[in-house]
């Protein structure tokens, strides 16, 4: 992976930060301007629907990592919100773009489901250009797996060695580190399917790849003073270990990039007019409850469905219930025409 985009004088800008910006802001800016004038919008109107938009974006963004992933440390200290390390939830960030814009409608007298109609198609790309920044990255990765599609990221990546780091110290100094390693990671990935990392280049030398084969330097196999050799060969203490995971973030790739497409076709077909807000909702709370199935990064809210299911399931029901109270509308009452000045 490519955690790290460039190195300017030890200044690091990492795949999440820069591609974010290019993905989302810049990418997004002219994309997004570029439909809005189609649509029949002012520059000077769309470029303040736009700031107001991001702006509660990146607020959104920020509670929402808080308040429901990394709720402990909001709990330990709330000024934790300002401070300039932590994340961002790209699922808040979602939700408070569109609440941004809605709101920007509400104060300036714009239809908002039609101003969406010209809108869904750049922000489902940059969605998945974004998750496509995460994998470089190497966060906001999967479970454990010893399926195929199990990845290993780059150990230059802060966020992929945190959680390992975390565990290191459950079968650093243990007797037997094989032992706990599988059992931490029982029922999801063996230890055959454990690459040697990167911190024992040498034993990779002699033909060691796998967790599995270092079973030789520990009894029964090994005998005598065996104690000396795992120190002189880098296993004591053992070292961080990574194993495979789901790259959650390549599948939620490919299901904005399907996400893209169907609201690209849909965007000429008069049925949907008006609707594709509502579309891409639904689509969207789909995509988040399958793909929080694979996630790492799990907090769990109710009945093993995490608190990003949860809000899911409610931003696909909304959806929902919006595209079919609109359709009933529109049929009965007939669509309002809008003007723009």
């Amino acid at each position: 992976m490519f955690p790290v985009n460039f190195d300017l004088f030890g200044y690091q800008v990492r795949g999440y930060e820069g591609h974010w910006v290019l993905g989302i802001l810049v990418m997004g800016f002219f994309y997004q301007r570029y439909k809005s004038l189609h649509a029949g919008y002012s520059n000077e109107w769309f470029v303040n629907a736009y700031s107001v938009a991001i702006l509660m974006g990146f607020v959104f963004a920020r509670v929402f990592h808080y308040l429901f992933w990394d709720t402990a440390a909001f709990l330990n200290n709330p000024l934790v919100l300002f401070q300039p390390s932590g994340g961002f939830a790209i699922l808040g960030g979602t939700i408070g773009t569109g609440f941004g814009g809605w709101l920007y409608c509400q104060l300036t007298g714009r239809n908002f489901l039609h101003w969406c109609d010209s809108l869904m198609t750049p922000i489902a790309l940059g969605l998945c250009l974004s998750r496509f920044s995460c994998f470089l990255n190497g966060d906001a990765y999967g479970n454990p797996t010893n399926s195929i599609f199990g990845v290993v990221f780059s150990e230059n990546s802060v966020d992929w060695m945190e959680r390992w780091n975390g565990l290191h110290a459950l079968y650093a100094t243990s007797e037997n580190p094989l032992a706990v390693i599988s059992n931490l990671f029982l029922g999801q990935v063996n230890l055959i399917d454990i690459p040697v990392p990167k911190s024992l280049e040498s034993l990779r030398g002699e033909g060691f790849t796998n967790l599995a084969q270092l079973s030789a330097f520990y009894p029964p196999t090994a005998t005598g003073d065996y104690k000396s050799i795992l120190v002189a060969k880098g296993l004591y203490p053992f070292p961080v270990i990574a194993p495979p995971v789901h790259p959650a973030q390549l599948y939620e790739v490919f299901l904005m990039a399907i996400c893209y497409i169907l609201i690209v076709k849909l965007e000429s077909v008069e049925f949907a007019k008006r609707k594709l807000f509502f579309v891409f909702w639904m689509y969207y709370g789909f995509n988040r409850f399958i793909i929080e199935f694979f996630r790492g990064d799990r907090n769990i809210a109710f009945a093993d469905l995490t608190y990003a299911q949860l809000i899911s399931l409610g931003v696909l029901v909304s959806g929902a219930m919006g595209f079919f109270y609109f359709t009933w509308k529109w049929k009965k009452y007939g669509m309002q025409e809008v003007k723009l000045p």
